[in-house]
């Protein structure tokens, strides 16, 4: 865990994006984040707001589907729970709907 630290530490904006999501989560599944819950949520964060930025500047369909899974996995880290109703009124209601 300690390579985790130090890769979240040692970010600039500078730095490549892309390589810098991967080594992150190469980190997570290399070191077991799983069993560090406060580390597992920074990294969590750190991945989620650097896959956005870069699907919003890059438009890549790729990196358009690498941060939806990222917008997933933190959704159920954060033990939410609903149905596709819920989910689809929510969205309804955030667009302007009823």
């Amino acid at each position: 865990m300690k390579g985790l630290r130090t890769l979240l530490r040692r970010r600039k904006k500078n730095e490549n994006g892309l390589e810098y999501v991967k080594s992150l989560i190469e980190n997570m599944l290399e070191e077991g984040l799983y069993r560090d819950e406060v580390l597992f949520r920074d990294t969590l964060d750190e991945l989620y707001s650097q896959l956005r930025e870069l699907a919003l500047r890059k438009g890549d369909e790729k990196m358009i589907m690498a941060y939806e899974k990222a917008v997933i996995l933190r959704y159920i880290s954060d033990g939410m729970e609903a149905s596709e109703k819920q989910l689809l009124e929510d969205i309804l209601r955030l667009l302007g709907g009823r």
